[in-house]
């Protein structure tokens, strides 16, 4: 089976997305200007790299450095299926410009074995590809780049993390439960507490042992079992809660709960 599907999210420029399976397909020697990043779901990849003929494997990450030549084609009989990020150089640099090292937008491995990474950068994959809330793309966008980088990158000068005051954590916590109900993104955050998003994702995860999207999502969630059990359809929970649909909401309840909202019962 031979099928892909290639887009950009709206909500994140600077990122292009490729969702692909192949079972024959070769591709020809070529080079990307962004730097690509992906995860091998299953069968597994062969690639031209380097001078070296490498097998990437399912479960593991491949990366390819910006303006370097390589190829592609199916590391087994039964091929390849994976997913990719193209992340544009300029949009890198703006992501570096608020993290607390100074990166350079390569690295440093081709084949990563990492499965908490591995399921980071699928998750965020996913998340880019599925209804999700902008805190949550946004979120995992960054957790999972200074994942990257910071440990398979070129690491310049570090510096040590500053975190935010707690009187400033607590003023998000108040505004995502004052807003619940609200798409609410990370610029926003920013503003309300004269911190940068990294700062501000580090401090709300050590204060409150989950990052402000997973916060957010808990109390839609909640509310949202409540509403259920005092007999408010599915539909129109969904809607009162900020889901974006039917399935955005669905996925979600039964992650926390186990069981879909239509199936549960008070």
């Amino acid at each position: 089976m031979e099928k892909s599907k290639i887009w950009k999210d709206k909500s994140v420029v600077g990122v292009e997305l490729l969702s692909a399976q192949y079972t024959k397909f070769e591709f020809a020697k070529h080079w990307h200007d962004e730097l690509a990043i992906g995860v091998i779901e299953d069968g597994a990849e062969g690639i031209l790299y380097g001078g070296q003929k490498l097998i990437v494997p399912k479960h593991h990450i491949v990366a390819i450095n910006p303006a370097e030549v390589h190829t592609g084609f199916p590391g087994v009989p039964s091929g390849w299926r994976y997913r990719m990020f193209y992340f544009d150089l300029a949009f890198l640099q703006q992501v570096f410009d608020k993290m607390s090292v100074h990166l350079e937008p390569v690295v440093n491995r081709t084949i990563i074995d990492d499965k908490r990474l591995f399921l980071g950068l699928l998750q965020l994959h996913q998340a880019m590809e599925q209804t999700s809330f902008t805190l949550t793309k946004e979120s995992l966008l960054l957790i999972t780049l200074e994942q990257v980088f910071t440990q398979y990158g070129e690491v310049n000068n570090p510096e040590r993390t500053t975190f935010i005051d707690t009187h400033n954590v607590f003023r998000a916590r108040d505004y995502l439960f004052d807003n619940w109900q609200e798409n609410i993104s990370l610029d926003e955050l920013e503003g309300l507490t004269n911190s940068t998003r990294f700062q501000l994702i580090k401090s709300f995860n050590s204060t409150f042992g989950l990052t402000p999207h997973q916060f957010l999502l808990q109390i839609k969630i909640q509310k949202a079992k409540s509403l259920l059990a005092k007999g408010m359809t599915c539909v129109d929970t969904a809607l009162f809660c900020g889901f974006y649909d039917q399935s955005h909401f669905n996925r979600n309840f039964k992650r926390a709960y186990g069981v879909s909202p239509s199936n549960y019962k008070c």
